[in-house]
C-alpha cells in the first residue's frame, strides 16, 4: 500500500462579475522557478469570506490565511491525504485611464463629419450631435458609477494628453490614483466636465509617464495595476519613436502593469501602432490577432471602434464592459506547503466546484495550447512558476460562475491533459 501523502487544499470562493480588474492569464510557458511563494499576494477576483457571492465586479489581489484541517481522498489516485483549507483576502485593484483630449475630439463621430473632414476642421458640423469627447466623458462617468459599487473599492485615476493644447503631457495623473470614494468620483467627473479638447497627440510621452508613475509608486498599489489608453488618433508629436512605446508596453507587462487600448474614430490610420501596444501590453483581442505592422492601418489586437457601421457610443460602452470582464481574475499564487518542505510542481492539482452545487471538476494541467487559447480547458504555471493560471475555457467557466470555488490541491500526482 502506498504511503500516505500530505496534501494542502487552498479554497477560494469567488464571485466573478462585470466591473472587476484583474487578468485571465497570459500566453506563457511553465517556468523553472517553482519554489513556493509563501506569503506572496496573488492576483485577485471577487471574494466572499463568508461563503456567499461577493458584490458583482469585486476585484483585487488575494492573500492567503490559514483556516481548517480536514481529510479527503484524491480523485485521481487511491491514496488518502490530510487536507488543509485556507481562505482568501482581497486587496483592491488600481486603474489609470489615459485619455486623449486632442483637437479632433471636438468632432462628432463619423459619418458627420468624416474622419478626413474632422482632421481638417476639428469641430462639430451638427451642433445637436454629441462630440466624441462628450461621448467619452459620459461613458467614463458611467464606468465610475459602476466601480463605486465594487467592494473592496478599486483605486482609480485619470491622466490627459495633451495638457497644453499642443504636445505637452503631465508628469503624473491629473487625478491621482486613489480609492474610489465619493470624493474621488467627484474629482474625476469634475475634470471630465472641464476638458476642452485641442491640440496634438503625445501618446508616447503620456503613456511612458503613466507607466513610470505606476512603477515608482508600486508600494502604494498592492493589487493589480492597469492602464487604459483611449485615443481617437495616433502619435503625432513624436511619430518616429512609436516603437519605443511598444517596447515599454511589454516592459510594463513584465512587472505586472497591463495595457488596454481603445481606438476611437480617427484612429483608423494608426491601427498597427495601437494593435502592437495592446498585444505587448498583454491584452490582445485574440492570440492570433494581427500585430505585424504590415501596414499603418493593419492591426486588430486592440478595441477598434472605427469599423464600418459601428456606433461609437454603443461600442465604447460595450468595450468598457469587456475590459471589466477580460480583467477578471484567473490567477492564483502557488501556495506554500507550510511545513518547510519544497513544493513538487508535479504534485499540484486544481479543482473547481460550481457555485450552484454539483460535482467538482478537476481542471488538468494543459500545456498543449497557449493559455489564452479558447481550446485550453486547463491551467498552466506562469513563466516564473509562482502563479497558477486558469486558461481558455476553464477561465471562462469560472468567471461566469458567481459563486465559484477553486481549490489548489498539493501532494497528489498532477492530472495532465492528453497530449
Amino acid at each position: 500500500m502506498k504511503s500516505m501523502q500530505r496534501l494542502a487544499t487552498l479554497s477560494l470562493i469567488s464571485a466573478f462579475a462585470t466591473g472587476a480588474f484583474a487578468s485571465c492569464g497570459s500566453d506563457t510557458t511553465p517556468g523553472a522557478g517553482f519554489a513556493a511563494a509563501g506569503g506572496a499576494a496573488a492576483s485577485g477576483g471577487a471574494v466572499s469570506l463568508d461563503g456567499s457571492a461577493a458584490k458583482a465586479g469585486s476585484s483585487g489581489t488575494v492573500g492567503w490565511e490559514a483556516s481548517s484541517l480536514e481529510v479527503s481522498s484524491s480523485d485521481t489516485i487511491s491514496e488518502v491525504c490530510a487536507a488543509m483549507t485556507k481562505q482568501a483576502v482581497l486587496e483592491p485593484a488600481n486603474l489609470l485611464f489615459v485619455g486623449g483630449r486632442t483637437g479632433p475630439m471636438n468632432c462628432s463621430p463619423p459619418p458627420t463629419p468624416t474622419t478626413a473632414q474632422c482632421e481638417q476642421t476639428p469641430a462639430k458640423k451638427e451642433p445637436l450631435l454629441p462630440s466624441k469627447w462628450e461621448i467619452v466623458a459620459d461613458a467614463l462617468k458611467a464606468a465610475v458609477r459602476l466601480l463605486e459599487k465594487v467592494q473592496p473599492l478599486p483605486s482609480v485615476g485619470i491622466m490627459y494628453f495633451n495638457n497644453d493644447d499642443y504636445c505637452g503631457y503631465p508628469n503624473k495623473p491629473d487625478v491621482d490614483i486613489l480609492a474610489l470614494t465619493d470624493g474621488q468620483a467627484t474629482a474625476i467627473n469634475s475634470t471630465l466636465d472641464q476638458v476642452s479638447p485641442w491640440g496634438a497627440t503625445p501618446i508616447i510621452g503620456a503613456m511612458m509617464r503613466g507607466y513610470e508613475y505606476l512603477r515608482s509608486n508600486a508600494a502604494r498599489f498592492s493589487g493589480n495595476r492597469f492602464v487604459v489608453l483611449l485615443t481617437d488618433g495616433g502619435e503625432t508629436c513624436d511619430p518616429t519613436n512609436t516603437g519605443l512605446l511598444v517596447q515599454k508596453a511589454a516592459e510594463a507587462g513584465s512587472i505586472g502593469i497591463r495595457t488596454f487600448v481603445l481606438g476611437a474614430p480617427g484612429s483608423e490610420s494608426y491601427r498597427a501602432f495601437l494593435s502592437q501596444i495592446a498585444f505587448n501590453g498583454g491584452t490582445p483581442s485574440t492570440p492570433a490577432c494581427d500585430h505585424s505592422g504590415s501596414g499603418a492601418d493593419k492591426g486588430d489586437c486592440h478595441m477598434d471602434m472605427t469599423l464600418p457601421n459601428t456606433d461609437f457610443a454603443t461600442e465604447l460602452a460595450k468595450n468598457l464592459a469587456a475590459i471589466s470582464t477580460e480583467a477578471l481574475s484567473c490567477e492564483f499564487d502557488v501556495p506554500d506547503p507550510g511545513d518547510g518542505s519544497v513544493l513538487d510542481p508535479w504534485k499540484v492539482n486544481v479543482k473547481y466546484t460550481p457555485g450552484a452545487g454539483g460535482a467538482p471538476v478537476q481542471f488538468p494541467r494543459n500545456d498543449n495550447y497557449a493559455c489564452n487559447d479558447p481550446l485550453n480547458n486547463g491551467w498552466q504555471y506562469s513563466a516564473d512558476g509562482k502563479k497558477i493560471e486558469l486558461c481558455g475555457s476553464a477561465c471562462k467557466t469560472v468567471k461566469s460562475d458567481g459563486g465559484a470555488k477553486v481549490s489548489i490541491v498539493l501532494g497528489c500526482k498532477t492530472e495532465e491533459a492528453p497530449k
